[in-house]
């Protein structure tokens, strides 16, 4: 008998990653997976091919930073389980699963930096952390010890850095270098600068902030994580995908409140 699963995607500018975990919500997400991947966006269709192997999720939800051309793709993705629920599409609201959101206008937090921030919540608790995703852009955000999101920073991701140097530039090659502290052909000089730039930037912000956090953690994940630890100058941490450890926590949130709800509905 097959096991009921929750099918979780982060779908972001470039990659969209997935993952089938049980609908247990007694089980954390790092004990739950049962299968992940990831594929270009223009790949998604391909995904069926490994998909319809199971039956339909118990429960979808999905974060997209790509737009609506995409959303549709994964639409017609899902139209291989004519029995699938409907997907629940995460968007950033004032408050949940314990993180407060203290942009402006919440609504506009992107959706993947809103479930990073959940799932470093529920991974570190009451600890202020500071969440850097790096991908096609780079993002670092503080999320203090009360769960408040305080606020932070975009930048162009390493990937976005070299190519953007190259098309930008009559005489700068697109070609593959290799980090180096002491580049002398212009291949490594781009690559290290670029490096520089970004772990710069992530030291800078985490001095900044740990003057009113001593406690600060420093969290990091994303595609481009792996490039950017070597040369981190600070203590952190590193995860996998701290995107769909958030998606689990609002999967599990979604879940109880059903369930709350179809009690309310049984008392009445």
């Amino acid at each position: 008998m097959n096991e009921p699963y929750k099918l979780l995607v982060d779908i972001g500018n470039t990659f969209v990653k997935w993952g089938r975990y049980k609908a247990n919500l007694d089980v954390p997400a790092h004990a739950s997976c049962l299968e992940s991947g990831h594929a270009l966006l223009e790949e998604i269709p391909t995904l069926a091919a490994q998909l319809r192997k199971h039956p339909a999720p118990a429960q979808i939800v999905i974060s997209n930073v790509a737009g609506t051309r995409v959303r549709a793709s994964m639409l017609r993705l899902l139209e291989i389980w004519p029995d699938a629920p409907p997907p629940y599409w995460v968007s950033p609201k004032d408050e949940q699963c314990g993180v407060k959101n203290g942009y402006r206008n919440p609504a506009q937090l992107g959706s993947d930096r809103w479930a990073a921030l959940i799932g470093a919540r529920a991974l570190h608790g009451a600890r202020p952390v500071l969440v850097v995703c790096c991908g096609t852009a780079t993002t670092i955000d503080l999320l203090t010890a009360q769960g408040q999101f305080a606020g932070g920073c975009i930048m162009p991701g390493v990937g976005t850095m070299l190519r953007s140097l190259h098309e930008k530039t009559a005489a700068l090659p697109d070609a593959d270098g290799v980090y180096t502290e002491y580049p002398v052909q212009t291949v490594d000089a781009i690559v290290s600068g670029c490096q520089h730039a970004q772990a710069g930037a992530v030291e800078r912000i985490y001095d900044l902030y740990r003057r009113d956090h001593p406690d600060l953690l420093c969290l990091v994940s994303g595609g481009a994580a792996k490039a950017l630890t070597p040369h981190l100058a600070i203590v952190f941490r590193y995860h996998d995908n701290l995107v769909l450890e958030g998606l689990h926590c609002i999967s599990q949130a979604l879940a109880r409140e059903a369930q709350a709800g179809l009690a309310g509905m049984q008392k009445a």
